[in-house]
């Protein structure tokens, strides 16, 4: 019984901790890829909504006054 336990793993660790560690690692990477991507994308949609918020409201004060 013994011998299938020291067979199997090494100093704790299983044969499969490491690759399983290795793809945990490389989720957590996308996860924060993604995160800092779509936080840009949303301010990039942000100042665009504004800019057209400040350009639509600029086109209604000249057609109101003219």
């Amino acid at each position: 019984m013994f011998d299938a336990i020291f067979t199997h793993s090494t100093l704790g660790f299983c044969i499969w901790d490491i690759p399983s560690l290795i793809v945990l690692i490389a989720i957590v990477a996308i996860f924060i890829v993604h995160r800092h991507n779509q936080k840009k994308r949303e301010k990039d949609f942000e100042d665009q909504l504004a800019e057209r918020w400040a350009d639509e409201s600029v086109d209604t004060g000249r057609t109101r006054r003219s």
